[in-house]
């Protein structure tokens, strides 16, 4: 009775997540020319104040929703390697956590005062390359099978 509900909340959650690093990666990027060094460093320095107060809610609902989903998932089918919807699901969550990691630094570092322009830029770039992989797996995930 649960899993609908876990399951609208990690896609929410998802899309949320997604979205803002998606915003960062093509439009705030995008503006970096256009801005100097200066505005553009305040313009992170502001947006990061508010993730730190908004994206630690989402990213747990999206972590403990998807821990659940993992959970049911794995205790449905068991854990096979010889079963795709297994080897692409650990794939995913070995990537999901990575996503965590790279939050969690983000986030320390912003707290410290060292997330620089230059780090929050790759940081960006690589949640958002593990991020479309994460989708492309959790799609592939019902439809490959060997």
């Amino acid at each position: 009775m649960l899993y609908p509900y876990a399951l609208i909340t990690h896609l929410l959650c998802a899309i949320a997540f997604i979205g803002v690093v998606f915003f960062e990666v093509f439009m705030l990027e995008g503006m970096r020319p256009h801005l100097g060094h200066a505005t553009m460093e305040a313009v992170e320095a502001g947006l990061v104040r508010r993730a730190r107060q908004i994206m630690p809610y989402v990213v747990g609902l999206l972590f403990l929703s998807g821990a659940y989903l993992g959970y049911e998932q794995f205790s449905a089918s068991g854990l096979s390697w010889s079963n795709s919807l297994s080897v692409l699901l650990s794939i995913k969550i070995a990537l999901a956590l990575s996503v965590l990691a790279h939050f969690i630094s983000a986030m320390r570092a912003a707290g410290a005062g060292c997330m620089s322009s230059d780090r929050f830029r790759r940081t960006h770039i690589s949640v958002f390359i593990h991020m479309v992989l994460i989708v492309i797996l959790a799609k592939s995930m019902f439809y490959f099978t060997w």
